[in-house]
């Protein structure tokens, strides 16, 4: 018989496929529309290499790195989560001693 975290893990694991696969078919989809949207449409360069933008100090500077944004700001996540999960951790230890009847 299974337990009920061994049905929350594979709950887990099934929304996890499910997430990654609509993921990838939601990529190739957006990989697709670019593609043919590059077709039809002029180029047009980048905000930061605009000349009349490319010019202004700080501009490019103050833009920034998408990736490492986008890093960044999901590391902040993360470490958010840990914080929380320790949080948690603490309250249910915290709540075991008081119905052990410890004190301490």
């Amino acid at each position: 018989m299974n337990s009920a975290q061994d049905l929350v893990a594979a709950a887990q694991k099934q929304a996890l496929e499910a997430i990654r696969s609509s993921q990838t078919a939601a990529l190739a989809a957006f990989e697709s529309f670019s593609h043919a949207a590059a077709k039809v449409t002029p180029d047009v360069p980048a905000f930061a290499q605009v000349p009349a933008f490319a010019q202004v100090p700080g501009v490019k500077e103050s833009i920034g790195d998408p990736a490492a944004i986008l890093d960044s700001t999901y590391d902040f996540a993360a470490q958010l989560i840990e914080l929380n999960k320790e949080f948690v951790h603490s309250l249910i230890e915290a709540g075991a001693k008081v119905s052990d009847g410890s004190k301490a």
